[in-house]
């Protein structure tokens, strides 16, 4: 079977507008497999996988899904099976991206179908609601999706919308030939979770370590949506061991609702697969707040800095900590694999050399007295946190307390002792 890009959409309403694309695509030496999920209207030219097909991958007949007379439940229906055809596509190596072209409900059904589609073959949705808030991070929860805004997408071709398609086919044909020309590590992946190199500097020390005993890194940042692709790339079988050292971030930000959560399935990838793991809370200092909406009162008595235009960084209470400890033994009471936990006690405060700033220009002044603030929060923060911990996690899942900081030489060669120990064993 020829290798192809995909392109999905509804015919009967995007005719015109799609077998433009179509031509695009082409133009660019690519094949297209054009798979249509209208259901009612005309169609203005023959697609390579027809509508009754998908109707009928769903389990169904297309007769049956008109019958619904829904146009959501309809919807619903040719999603699951253009979702079937996609993945049965991808397992026989016959796609080499995938392209959606829609409105809102062309949309709805394309980001159904992308989860469909492992991480890494290019993803692109070309659609009227590109990057509002009809778009929450939960539809594109460890999607690596592109989205380009359809300009003047609607009621047939247009100049504007031609430059939109003509700019659509050119990143699908480029992302298809780099993903062609890919390259496959025969190395085992370790995963690792982390801040920036300002918080967590335990990367300088660990990252090399790990290397020497001929592992490859992949570092993901835990703001959220990095967390999401982190439980995804395990789900695809992408990485060999999960160091989610700063997993307690995230599960932070759900416990307080902040900008930075990685939705209520986090640090569950790892339990389920079986894969072995060592989890640590990481920076639970601070949650993080985004512009999206106003900043709580009750929140406002807080040590809070404004760390860029993106994000507010709010210090946490014990409260909050604790019921980050309950969260993750919860989720790693069901791990399926090794798991162990290591609890560096000084958190963010640290001892000696590693407590102090790094070389180099000297942080803002209201920075420094922000960090001072939250370090005050460190010790009986991380009590806290091991306290509620320790009174719900199973008896079998090997803890370890340090009395370091997570930045503490002591800790990364805690963290790489139990890892030579879980991967002899």
């Amino acid at each position: 079977m020829f290798s192809s890009i995909a392109l999905i959409g509804t015919i009967d309403t995007k005719g015109d507008q799609i077998e433009y694309l179509k031509h695009q695509i082409e133009g660019h030496s690519h094949k297209t497999t054009v798979i249509d999920v209208g259901v009612l209207g005309a169609v203005p030219f023959k697609p390579t996988i027809g509508r009754e097909q998908v109707a009928e991958a769903a389990g169904s007949s297309l007769k049956e899904v008109i019958a619904l007379n829904d146009n959501y439940l309809a919807l619903t229906k040719m999603a699951e099976g253009a979702s079937v055809i996609v993945k049965e596509l991808c397992s026989k190596g016959a796609l080499e991206g995938v392209i959606a072209v829609g409105g809102s409900q062309a949309t709805s059904l394309a980001l159904t179908v992308m989860k469909a589609i492992p991480l890494g073959l290019p993803k692109v949705v070309v659609t009227t609601v590109a990057y509002s808030q009809l778009i929450t991070p939960d539809m594109v929860s460890g999607d690596d999706v592109i989205m380009i805004p359809w300009t003047a997408g609607l009621w047939g071709l247009n100049s504007m919308s031609r430059w939109v398609m003509e700019t659509a086919a050119g990143a699908i044909s480029g992302a298809a030939e780099a993903y062609q020309k890919r390259r496959v590590t025969e190395k085992k992946i370790v995963g690792v979770t982390s801040l920036g190199g300002s918080v967590n500097r335990y990367m300088n020390q660990l990252k090399p370590a790990l290397e020497k005993k001929g592992y490859e890194v992949a570092v993901f940042h835990v703001t959220g949506m990095s967390g999401r692709l982190f439980e995804r790339a395990i789900r695809d079988g992408l990485i060999t061991f999960s160091m989610d050292l700063s997993a307690g971030v995230e599960l932070l930000n759900t416990v307080t609702d902040g900008a930075c959560t990685a939705g209520i399935h986090r640090l569950e990838a790892a339990c389920e697969m079986g894969i072995p793991q060592i989890v640590s809370p990481g920076a639970i200092e601070a949650f993080h707040w985004g512009k999206d909406r106003p900043f709580p009162a009750k929140y406002g008595d807080r040590p809070r800095h404004q760390h860029n235009t993106l994000i507010l960084t709010v210090g946490s209470s014990m409260e909050e900590t604790a019921a980050t400890g309950r969260l993750m033994a919860e989720k790693l009471n069901r791990a399926k694999g090794p798991t162990a936990l290591v609890l560096p006690m000084r958190g963010m405060i640290g001892a000696g050399e590693s407590s102090k700033p790094s070389a180099g220009t000297p942080p803002p002044k209201g920075f420094s007295d922000f960090i001072k603030e939250l370090m005050r929060l460190t010790i009986p923060g991380m009590e806290a946190f091991r306290e509620t911990l320790m009174k719900n996690i199973k008896p079998d899942i090997k803890v370890v307390s340090l009395d370091v900081g997570f930045n503490d030489p002591p800790y990364v060669e805690t963290v790489l002792k139990l890892f030579d120990e879980m991967m002899s064993g």
